[in-house]
């Protein structure tokens, strides 16, 4: 009896080691969260992009997220409301949920990042006693330097705090892991879709660009209007031919259609190099791009890959394209890419040359240099264009 006992208690220890083994946390410091705050993940249970609404041991409500590939990206103390994270997305959301719960679990032994934080009203411990995600909230950013977040509760302020701009303490990591994840997660990550068939576009759809007879259809931009999703396009004459019968006589007709098509000409250096960073569809060659990643500590690691590869992981971990060419030259172009991610306030920027013969190429090769995690600031700087200046936004909620 004694030896069944312990044979049953050694499979209720290793069923809950499964439960929460099996799933895929983006971060160690994730999964010693879910440990010691005794959470119970059933193994195969999260869904891509989901939010649970989980149970601590002490009886405290906390919650799960997973990312656009099913892995846990956040546990947290729910600070926030829902409606304020869609309608004015931050980092300070998922830095403050985990950083609560850091300060009142000891989840990590070493919090020293969390002296960072600067309380003008209030406490750690009123943020993790009150139900914040019910309050009045408001976010300031200041000059990108500081973020000061207010809650408001019957037009009293409950708690008033600034947490610097720095991207490592608001991913709760240190650069080096943060950099080393993205490179092997991007080697391991395989597009779950081919690249789609050129989908059909009317004249009525093209704005007129430039002098020279092109035609864009434009995007969104970022930060400044040459940072852009813009597509372009020319009109070219196709002639279609078909059999039909007159006056019971096969014939034979040829037709004339002036249809758009997406611009890949030498000619066209610089709406071709746009075209061939922003398309995801067949009517562009699929980049060869050359990767050199300049990382912490001055150390570098070069891969190579399709760009298609690229494109899908960054937008699977929410992030946006952006492009510019800078310039063309000699027979030589470069070019800006942004994979902008506003909701966690970083971005990654590709620093793109290569030749105009190249973009003549069936397989083209681009060369980049990488930095990994930039935080949006000093945008008066890019390209030599001030950015449009954004206001603070204040949320009353029921």
């Amino acid at each position: 009896m004694l030896l069944l006992q312990r044979i049953l208690l050694i499979a209720i220890i290793f069923i809950n080691g499964i439960s929460l083994q099996a799933q895929n946390y983006k971060a160690e410091r994730l999964k010693k969260a879910a440990v010691a705050l005794g959470l119970q993940v059933v193994p195969d249970s999260l869904l891509p992009e989901k939010i649970v609404e989980l149970t601590a041991k002490d009886g405290r409500k906390v919650y799960l997220r997973t990312d656009p590939m099913g892995n846990v990206e956040q546990v947290g103390l729910p600070l926030f409301s829902s409606a304020m994270r869609f309608l004015q997305p931050s980092p300070i959301y998922d830095f403050l949920e985990y950083a609560v719960l850091n300060w009142k679990y000891k989840i990590l032994p070493n919090q020293l990042y969390l002296s960072k934080v600067i309380f003008k009203k209030g406490g750690w411990e009123i943020l993790a006693s009150e139900n914040l995600q019910d309050c009045e909230c408001s976010i300031e950013n200041r000059e990108d330097k500081l973020y000061v977040v207010t809650w408001r509760k019957e037009n009293k302020d409950v708690a008033v705090i600034g947490i610097p701009i720095e991207y490592e303490l608001l991913n709760n990591d240190t650069r080096r892991n943060m950099e080393s994840g993205f490179i092997n997660d991007l080697l391991e990550y395989k597009p779950r879709i081919s690249r789609p068939q050129s989908p059909f576009v009317q004249e009525k759809d093209l704005n007129i660009y430039g002098t020279e007879g092109l035609f864009v259809v434009p995007g969104k931009s970022y930060i400044i209007s040459l940072l852009n999703q813009n597509i372009y396009y020319k009109l070219t004459t196709v002639t279609e031919t078909t059999d039909t019968v007159i006056n019971n006589k096969p014939v034979r007709m040829t037709l004339d259609a002036v249809l758009p098509v997406v611009v890949n000409d030498t000619l066209f250096p610089a709406e071709s190099f746009a075209n061939m960073m922003i398309c995801d569809d067949l009517s562009v060659p699929d980049i060869t791009i050359n990767l050199d990643f300049h990382l912490s500590n001055y150390h570098h690691r070069k891969i190579s890959m399709p760009l298609s590869q690229l494109k899908s992981f960054c937008r699977q971990n929410g992030c946006e394209m952006y492009f510019a060419c800078d310039i063309v030259k000699d027979g030589n172009a470069r070019g800006i890419m942004f994979a902008s991610n506003l909701p966690k306030g970083y971005n990654h920027l590709f620093s793109l040359r290569t030749t105009t013969e190249q973009l003549a190429q069936d397989i083209p090769t681009i060369n980049a240099d990488v930095y990994l995690y930039i935080p949006p600031v000093n945008k008066e700087k890019l390209l030599g264009t001030a950015p449009v200046k954004k206001s603070g936004a204040q949320f009353k909620l029921p």
